[in-house]
C-alpha cells in the first residue's frame, strides 16, 4: 500500500471521528440545592402557592461545546422546579402547588395568600475551548410574577444571576458545565425570596 493511500485513509479516519464526536449530545443534569444558609433569615409569613406551567418545567437550553466537541443539553426546567419547591418549603409559612392563577373557588385553597409564577427568560454559558480547568460560567434569568389571592399582581420582575466555577479535570465534563448553572440558580432564588419576603401582603 502506497504512502499516499495510507495518508488518505488516516485523514479519512480523523474526519469521520471528528464528525461522529461533533454530533454527540452531552446531557447536563443539574441538582441545585436550596441555599439554606442564605435563606435562614428570609421568611415569607404566609402560605405560598407555586404555579409552574409545562413550559417552565420542561424548559431545555441547547448549545455547543468546542472543548468537548459535542452539543450541550441543559435540563433547566426540571432543576429549577426542584430548587423552587425546596426553597419555598424552607422560607414560607406554608406551601402548595397549583395549576391555575387566582382567584380560587375551591375552599381547600382559601388559606393560600400569594401565588408565585416563575418562567425562565434566558440562559447562557461560557467556557474555555482548550482548558478543562479554566472557569466555567453560566447566567440564568428568571421572570417572576407574584399574585395575591384575588389575582392582583404584586410583583413582576426579571432576576438575573451568574455563576462562575473553576473546572476540575477529575470531574466528568458534564459536572463542570452543571456547577456554574447550579450556582446561578441558587443566587437567583435567594434574590427572589428576599423580594417576596418584603412585600406588603394582606392575609
Amino acid at each position: 500500500m502506497s504512502r499516499n493511500v495510507v495518508n488518505v485513509m488516516v485523514c479519512f479516519f480523523f474526519v469521520v471521528m471528528f464528525g461522529v464526536s461533533g454530533c454527540t449530545t452531552m446531557q447536563i443534569t443539574m441538582n441545585p440545592k436550596a441555599p439554606s444558609a442564605e435563606l435562614a433569615n428570609k421568611r415569607i409569613p404566609v402560605k405560598v402557592a407555586l404555579l409552574m406551567n409545562d413550559a417552565f418545567q420542561n424548559y431545555r437550553w441547547e448549545g455547543k461545546s468546542g472543548a468537548e466537541m459535542s452539543k450541550l443539553d441543559y435540563g433547566l426546567g426540571a432543576a429549577s422546579k426542584s430548587l423552587f419547591i425546596e426553597s419555598f418549603m424552607l422560607a414560607a409559612k406554608g406551601f402548595t402547588l397549583v395549576d391555575s392563577k387566582p382567584p380560587y373557588t375551591d375552599a381547600s385553597r382559601n388559606d393560600i395568600v400569594i401565588v408565585v409564577e416563575p418562567q425562565i427568560a434566558g440562559f447562557s454559558e461560557d467556557h474555555s475551548a482548550i482548558l478543562r480547568v479554566a472557569d466555567y460560567e453560566a447566567e440564568i434569568i428568571y421572570h417572576i410574577v407574584v399574585y395575591d389571592k384575588v389575582g392582583k399582581i404584586l410583583l413582576d420582575k426579571n432576576y438575573s444571576a451568574k455563576g462562575v466555577v473553576q473546572g476540575r479535570a477529575t470531574m466528568g465534563p458534564s459536572s463542570n458545565y452543571a456547577a456554574p448553572a447550579e450556582s446561578a440558580m441558587a443566587q437567583a432564588i435567594v434574590a427572589i425570596i428576599d423580594d417576596i419576603s418584603k412585600l406588603k401582603i394582606e392575609n
